[in-house]
């Protein structure tokens, strides 16, 4: 889809081409408008594709990489990436700090402390996507698209772990209040907690079953944290 949208957008600007300027290598400007009408284009798509992963920082990585295959420098494209309706609406202060940072990198490095942590980790992706390419001498565009990849992989393979543990955390949650509803089912069939609990091993089970309760639920977190958890880059789990 994003192939096909690009496509429409370059044809589009061909078709546009002013007639007399054909032999013209093209200006800042009208790169610069181009790439704003990617942006428009994505974010408007983006409203209608609500389940596709990685937010709108990946919206703003491939805005940015479109602008570096397009011509411009980094910070250029980022200034233009801003405009795009997803990141502007998402992130109303990126705008502001691109021109006010020393570096794209810094731009993204310090968000305002209202960002949330996983927004501060996708942009430490892309902020390291640049300072491998400023350190290397990488193609900017290649390790930016490389960046909104991988925002996005880590963003679906979240969303896959976390429809795979929905079932195990319903359980737990029954399963604990199941217990726990003892006296409520006694309320119910005539009987008060005092006459229920009356005798000592009635209160010594009850005892025994928070207990069994309480371990099974510790247990059970213990399970779906570990499932959780990522595996370690040596491929020990």
């Amino acid at each position: 889809m994003r192939a096909v949208l690009l496509a429409v957008v370059v044809a589009a600007a061909v078709l546009a081409w002013p007639s007399g300027n054909v032999g013209r290598r093209p200006g800042a400007t009208e790169v610069r408008a181009v790439v704003r009408a990617v942006g428009r284009l994505r974010g408007r798509f983006g409203r209608h594709r609500a389940t596709a992963p990685g937010g709108w920082v990946a919206d703003l990585a491939e805005v940015v990489a479109v602008g570096l295959r397009a011509g411009l420098d980094l910070p250029g494209a980022l200034r233009v990436a801003t405009t795009s309706p997803s990141v502007r609406s998402a992130a109303p202060w990126l705008g502001e700090r691109c021109t006010t940072s020393a570096s794209p990198v810094v731009a993204l490095l310090e968000p305002p402390p209202a960002v949330d942590a996983r927004t501060r980790s996708d942009l430490a992706v892309l902020a390291r996507a640049w300072r491998v390419s400023e350190a290397t001498g990488a193609a900017a565009s290649h390790t930016t698209a490389a960046a909104a990849a991988s925002v996005r992989a880590r963003h679906e393979s979240e969303r896959r772990v976390g429809a795979a543990l929905a079932g195990p955390r319903a359980s737990m949650r029954l399963l604990t209040l199941l217990p726990l509803g003892g006296p409520l089912v006694g309320l119910l069939l005539g009987i008060d907690p005092v006459s229920l609990y009356g005798t000592a091993a009635a209160r010594w089970a009850g005892v025994g079953g928070l207990v069994l309760t309480a371990t099974g639920w510790s247990w059970s977190a213990a399970l779906v944290r570990r499932a959780q958890r990522p595996a370690d880059t040596s491929g020990a789990p």
